[in-house]
């Protein structure tokens, strides 16, 4: 049998109900960054972009039939940064490092296409249940690892990276199955959020106490970037709450914040008396600082360190290391202007140029706009300045009125994410995050799919009344 039979084979099936599977799939499979995964010519491949892979094949026929969406807008931005990013890569000082970085680029590109293609409105509640039982899964493991690692389980148990765990702070810093921290909260914006905001439009009470579950892990993490996030929706949400005229539901948000930051701060404290204490003569990694060890864990010193670590920057040797970072990108940048050092190649640059600060090939610049601006140049991070203005733009169409109760809580949820990465963004830089783009995706499908103020005609914009 031919390649072309065999392809043609496939598609004789309902690849509608394919796809509506490996959406189902993809979501299902979005918090598992480091298990199950494999490696291929050195290169880690996670089971979701093997899912995301499948998607984009069984939606071949559609990409094809919708092949004038490619040239409009929010796609066109993205496919022009993809040349220029491959262009880059062409003149960067790892050449292979450059094509890999813009073809995972790409493909996040092409999955976010996809799902805007993909997902129906009309199977919502699906994706909802699906987002919100797997964070339940990602929290319950969360908390067997703080208190596994606090009674003393090893990493082989708990799968906590030795940066994380208590010999740091006195108590573990949970990362579920991703890399870190950071990337464990940028997940549980999605659940946080779609809680919350199913919770400001629906008031069932069990939508408040999987937001304060999934909000509890989050401080859990205690990754200040995280922090910010979080800060920043809740005020975005409390704005919408009092524009709606939505009391209740700001009381009870009020409530889960207060109550999380309490049982958190009690379990941190907790930690400290419960602990199993390290052996004095642990040896730490080279690349840890740390005392605890020598001094104990206690309760005080757990709650001291916390306080610490999330008020004082100004003796925290992370915070000097980005500051230092950021500058460089930035003297990277005035050097490369146009199209930058190549995607993937600041670690590079930055040892080869600077050797007497920085010596990790690996490094990056924990500020995604200046790390795309060293990588890609002035015409990689504009293309990407208009992709978001773009999106900024439509969602500002969006009304709540003529919608369905559905359609406004993915539209306010999805939104509420997408600030929240904007703001991690500026503390961490790896653009090809996949969730981030499946939300993305999610969020133009939404508006596609909704009634936007432009559909309403200027006369009717601000008197448009229900039902009408």
């Amino acid at each position: 049998m031919t390649v072309k039979n065999t392809f043609l084979k496939l598609y004789r099936a309902d690849t509608s109900l394919a796809q509506l599977a490996l959406l189902c799939l993809l979501l299902v499979l979005l918090p598992f960054e480091l298990y199950p995964r494999a490696e291929l010519f050195n290169i880690s491949i996670r089971l979701s972009q093997v899912v995301g892979l499948l998607l984009i094949f069984f939606s071949i026929p559609m990409i094809i039939k919708n092949r004038r969406d490619w040239f409009s807008n929010p796609w066109l931005q993205l496919g022009l940064f993809v040349l220029v990013s491959a262009a880059s890569a062409m003149f960067a000082i790892s050449r292979a490092k450059g094509l890999l970085v813009t073809g995972f680029v790409a493909f996040d590109f092409v999955l976010a296409y996809t799902v805007a293609q993909t997902f129906l409105l009309r199977d919502s509640e699906l994706f909802k249940k699906l987002i919100l039982a797997l964070g339940l899964v990602v929290a319950a493991f969360c908390l067997y690892q703080f208190v596994g690692d606090t009674l003393g389980l090893g990493s082989g148990y708990t799968l906590l990276d030795i940066r994380y765990t208590k010999l740091v702070f006195g108590f573990p810093r949970v990362q579920g199955f991703s890399l870190e921290p950071l990337y464990l909260a940028s997940y549980l914006l999605i659940p946080f959020c779609l809680a919350l905001v199913s919770y400001i439009f629906s008031e069932k009470k069990y939508q408040a106490v999987l937001a304060f579950v999934f909000l509890s892990v989050i401080w859990l993490t205690v990754a200040r970037g995280a922090f910010l996030a979080v800060l920043t929706i809740l005020f975005g949400l409390a704005v919408l709450m009092v524009w709606q005229r939505r009391w209740r539901a700001l009381i009870v948000t009020v409530f889960i914040c207060g109550a999380s930051l309490s049982v958190v701060f009690g379990m941190i404290w907790a930690s400290g008396n419960f602990a199993k204490q390290l052996p004095a003569d642990f040896v730490a990694p080279g690349s840890i600082q740390t005392n605890i060890p020598k001094t104990g864990i206690n309760a005080q010193g757990n709650t001291e360190r916390l306080l610490d670590h999330t008020t004082d920057f100004s003796s925290e040797s992370s915070v000097t290391d980005r500051v230092l970072s950021a500058k460089a990108a930035i003297l990277t940048a005035q050097s490369n202007p146009l199209i930058g050092v190549g995607p993937g190649n600041f670690g590079r640059y930055v040892v080869k140029t600077y050797p007497d600060k920085f010596v990790d090939t690996n490094q990056i610049a924990n500020n995604e706009p200046l790390e795309i601006l060293a990588e890609e140049g002035i015409i990689g991070l504009s293309l990407i300045l208009i992709f978001v203005s773009i999106l900024i733009w439509r969602g500002l169409h969006f009304r709540i009125k003529p919608n369905t109760k559905e359609a406004n809580i993915w539209f306010f949820a999805t939104a509420a994410m997408l600030v929240g990465f904007v703001v991690q963004w500026q503390t961490f830089s790896t653009l090809y995050v996949t969730h981030i783009w499946v939300i993305i995706g999610i969020y133009l499908a939404v508006l596609k799919q909704s009634i936007l103020a432009k559909d309403l005609g200027p006369v009717n914009i601000f008197k448009h009344k229900k039902g009408k």
